[in-house]
Order: structure tokens, then C-alpha cells, then sequence
């Protein structure tokens, strides 16, 4: 690597590919920018080389310090600029300085780019129904994390990251964003290794692993779909018609006349027969239910309702006051009721449910539907009624764009391949069940792709198992689910620094997100200590 003094911002490995420029103020004359995830309170990678960047006016000099050291740079013409500093052992709190701007409280540790889907995006306040106990009280301020926001692009890879920052895990309130599997990871390898640990997560809800391969290695069906998205007119067209898709069939749904010819009738909330016609078609639209709730005493204090899944979105209101809404299937509907709202005698819960289409509207089984009061727990598990809303037609399905091939590698992942990481947490494959047979080879190819892109051909790779979903687990079926499951167990199998992480026990069968993430990060954590790849 070229020395600090002459090496040429211009060169190819040092293009700026970090992220969108934070500036640092009260800077002057010209205020130095750095290029994320260079930032206060960040960690960087122990035992290796960093590479800093940022921007500044054209040709400016630049100075930075770093544990006693004067680094040099000269900005180019656009005003970039690139020092590297030296290898450091674990340790901090440091200060990084450039022209007199410093950043504060940086840390030396291990860093991890987590990525993937949903399960690996999960945040903690979503776990909470397992983890609660685990996550209270605790903080460790040598735990950092930072969230890389959405973004793709089809064209050419960014040089730059959207708009982040790092976080530090100074009590338990702040955890609650945090992705799950991130957060426990990160606490149980801190714990093991007594060095600070930063979790970069770039993870994206619903990717299938194509939207995380660079263009060059893409398969055919997938470079004829970029191909496409590439031609400006084409791409157009997907974003005006998503625009205004949800909000056309809504509004479309509210002119309807209101159903005044339905009627209330007692149902099994699990049946999901009250969501069809009589010739067994589903109803889309919007759906009413109720439930009358008959207490003793008002209680002192609020109260949390609790109703399980739902698909796909509700408003719920209690005694005609509303107390909250979820705008899509998966999440657990934990309300709270301020206190003065329910009172002594009947009470009444109704939930106003919408579904557009896919899925049939219908309560899922075998999760939390309850009244939790400070005087006990009220099971809500029967007693029920339905009434028809308005009726509609399945609503098309909104254009992804985020799910298409190489969108997210461009625009989440390229800006960081310089950036050194003490390894990859990859929780993915639930959205490649389609085309399970491929996934071996895919994953194959991007795990290729990114080693070769970072220059670092030795890069681990720690794969989390698709846990068991729908019963998945009693099946030996080679394809969808279990074909996902075989093709990552082979792929650690064969390719060299790819370790698997278990985790086909820990599903539920009724959730395609499990809750729990503490198990699936203390073993994430084990696996990274058995490999023996930390300095």
C-alpha cells in the first residue's frame, strides 16, 4: 500500500466508497468532511490498515492525528481526500483529528457488516415477548451499532452511503432499534473477548440475495431484469405506478357505501372461514371485529392488549377510543390501554381489519391474544364476532424495487468493500425459496464477488441457518424452505471461510420472524470464536 504522503485519491482502490459525507463543524477555513462510517463514536477494525476520506475545498492540505501521528493529504480537484491510518491494537476511547475537526470517541475492536433480510434486520422491540428480561438494565459502552438506511440503484455502484450514525449501547431504551441478532452478537463477543465490537448492518426486509450481487456476476434472468430497470422510461413507469397505488385503492375503498346490511355474528377468531363468501372465495376489503371484555374493578394503571398476528393491517379501538395500528401482517399487536379507558363492567375491543389482497384476512393461531391487566391477564382467545365492511378487489402487488438484482449491492453495500470488517453476518434465503436449487451456486457467487471487490480474498463468512417455518422441520422435501436450509449447509461445507451458523430448531412454525435472536446471537458468537479468525 503507498505510503500516506504520495499515494493519489484518484486511484482506483481508493475511490471514495464509503458513505454520504458527515461535516464536522467548527472547522475552518474550510470545513473537512469525512466519509461514514468514519464518524464519532465509531469502531474500527484492530489489526488493520483504515482507510479515512472525506472532502475539502480542491487542492486544500489536509492533516490528520491519530495516537501521535501526523498523517498527510492533498485533495484533488473535486476536494477528495484519503489518508490511511496505521494497524492499531484493541482500545479507546481515541480522538481522530483532521485540520483541527475531531471526531470523538472512536474505539479499535472488531466490525461486522451484517446483511441479509428480515430476520437479520429484526430490531430487539420486536423480540420483546422472549427477550425482555435479557435486554433490561444492560449497557456496554464498547457496543456500537450502526443502521444503514435503504437505498438501491441500478445504474453504477455509489461512492457514498446514505445518512447514518453510530450508536452507542448506553442503556436498554437504545437496544430497543437494534437489529436482535446484531445486538446479541455483538454483547455476547464483547463479553468473550473483552474488545470493543461495531455491528454494521445493511440488511434489507424481503431481499432475495440477487439484489446483493454486483452486475458482472449476476445470472442471466437476472441481468435481462437490471437491463431493464437501467433504461430511465422503464424505471419511470414502476415508480409512478407504485405512487399512487395504495392510496388509489383505499380512497377507492372509503367512497363505498358503508355495509349497512351486515350483520354481527359470533365466530372462531381462528376459523378462517368468516373471511370468505358463500362460494368460498376471499373477501378483500375491510373486516369488523369485536369482543365484549367484562371487568370487575376499572384498573389502576394501563393495560396492554394483546393480539397475537393479524393479517394483513387493523386499527383497534377500545371502548371507541383508538390505541393503535399495524400496517402489515408479521408484527405482534402489543396496544397499550392508558389507564381510564377500560372501566368496570362490559368493555368492548374492535378491531378494524384490512385486507388487499394475497392473503386472506384471519387471525394467526397460537400466539398471545389476551387483555393484560395490573390485575391479571384476560384470555381473549374466544368470544368474538365478525361483520362484513366494504367489499373490494385484490389490490395489485406494489413493484419492489429494493428486491431487484444488484440494487442493493450498488447502493448499500459498494460504498463500503474498502472498509475493513473482521468478518460478514449473512442471514438470508427466505425470499429465494422460488428458486431454492440455485441458491447454493448464488451464494457461492456473492461471497466471491465481495471478497474479490474488498481485496480481501480470506473475508469469513458467518451464514445463519433459515430457521424452521411452517413445519418445515417434519419434511424432508429438496426444495423451497429445506433446499434454502441444504444449500447453506453445503455451501459452509465447501467453500473455504464460510461458517454456518445452526439455527433450523430455533423457528416457530406460525412466524416466519422467531423471536428468538439471543440464542441465534450467542451462537452467531460462538461460531466467530471457534473460528479462530479474531487477531
Amino acid at each position: 500500500m503507498p505510503s500516506d504522503k504520495t499515494e493519489n485519491p484518484m486511484k482506483r482502490h481508493f475511490l471514495p466508497l464509503l458513505a454520504i459525507l458527515m461535516t464536522v463543524e467548527g472547522c475552518t477555513p474550510a470545513p473537512i468532511q469525512f466519509a461514514l462510517p468514519v464518524a464519532d463514536g465509531m469502531v474500527i477494525q484492530r489489526g488493520r490498515e483504515i482507510p479515512v476520506r472525506g472532502t475539502t475545498e480542491p487542492g486544500a492540505a489536509v492533516k490528520v492525528r491519530w495516537q501521535g501521528r501526523t498523517l498527510k493529504a492533498k485533495a484533488d480537484t473535486a476536494g477528495r481526500w484519503c489518508v490511511t491510518l496505521p494497524a492499531s491494537e484493541a482500545g479507546g476511547p481515541y480522538t481522530l483529528e483532521a485540520n483541527g475537526c475531531t471526531l470523538q470517541d472512536v474505539l479499535v475492536g472488531d466490525v461486522y457488516l451484517c446483511s441479509g433480510q428480515s430476520n437479520m434486520e429484526l430490531p430487539v422491540r420486536r423480540c420483546l415477548d422472549v427477550v425482555a428480561d435479557d435486554i433490561k438494565g444492560y449497557a456496554n459502552d464498547k457496543v456500537r451499532y450502526m443502521k444503514v438506511p435503504l437505498a438501491y440503484r441500478f445504474d453504477t455502484p455509489a461512492e457514498e452511503l446514505p445518512d447514518a450514525r453510530w450508536e452507542v449501547l448506553d442503556s436498554d431504551s437504545t437496544a430497543l432499534g437494534w437489529s436482535a441478532v446484531s445486538y446479541f452478537t455483538a454483547r455476547y463477543l464483547q463479553e468473550k473477548t473483552g474488545v470493543p465490537v461495531g455491528m454494521v448492518n445493511n440488511a434489507v426486509g424481503g431481499s432475495p440475495i440477487e439484489a446483493w450481487i454486483e452486475e458482472a456476476c449476476l445470472p442471466g434472468y437476472a441481468l435481462d431484469e437490471l437491463h431493464l430497470l437501467q433504461q430511465p422510461a422503464y424505471l419511470d413507469s414502476i415508480n409512478r405506478f407504485n405512487a399512487t397505488l395504495y392510496s388509489n385503492w383505499q380512497n377507492a375503498h372509503n367512497a363505498l357505501p358503508a355495509n349497512t346490511a351486515a350483520k354481527w355474528k359470533a365466530i372462531d377468531l381462528f376459523d378462517k372461514g368468516w373471511a370468505k363468501d358463500r362460494q368460498g372465495q376471499n373477501v378483500y376489503g375491510s373486516h369488523y371485529l369485536r369482543r365484549k371484555v367484562t371487568l370487575t374493578k376499572a384498573p389502576e394503571g394501563p393495560s396492554i392488549l394483546h393480539l397475537g398476528a393479524l393479517v394483513d393491517a387493523d386499527s383497534t379501538f377500545v371502548n371507541g377510543t383508538y390505541v393503535g395500528n399495524t400496517t402489515y401482517m408479521y408484527p405482534p399487536r402489543n396496544y397499550t390501554v392508558p389507564e381510564g379507558i377500560l372501566h368496570e363492567g362490559n368493555n368492548l375491543v374492535e378491531i378494524h381489519l384490512y385486507a388487499a389482497g394475497g392473503n386472506p384476512a384471519s387471525a394467526v393461531p397460537d400466539k398471545r391474544y389476551s387483555l393484560e391487566t395490573p390485575d391479571g391477564d384476560i384470555s381473549l382467545l374466544t368470544g368474538w364476532e365478525h361483520k362484513d365492511g366494504r367489499r373490494m378487489p385484490a389490490r395489485p402487488s406494489q413493484v419492489f424495487l429494493q428486491y431487484k438484482p444488484a440494487g442493493l449491492w450498488n447502493a448499500i453495500t459498494a460504498p463500503m468493500k474498502a472498509y475493513p470488517f473482521a468478518g460478514v453476518i449473512w442471514y438470508q434465503g427466505e425470499s429465494n425459496c422460488g428458486n431454492a436449487a440455485d441458491y447454493g451456486h448464488l451464494l457461492e457467487t456473492m461471497v466471491a464477488s465481495w471478497r474479490a471487490e474488498s481485496e480481501t480474498p480470506d473475508l469469513p463468512f458467518y451464514v445463519i441457518e433459515l430457521a424452521a417455518f411452517e413445519h418445515s422441520e417434519l419434511t424432508d422435501n429438496d426444495w423451497g424452505w429445506n433446499r434454502v436450509q441444504k444449500e447453506q449447509r453445503a455451501t459452509a461445507g465447501k467453500v473455504d471461510g464460510v461458517y454456518l451458523v445452526p439455527n433450523a430448531d430455533l423457528g416457530e412454525w406460525n412466524d416466519i420472524h422467531p423471536q428468538d435472536k439471543k440464542t441465534v446471537g450467542q451462537r452467531t458468537a460462538n461460531v466467530i470464536l471457534n473460528s479462530k479468525n479474531l487477531n
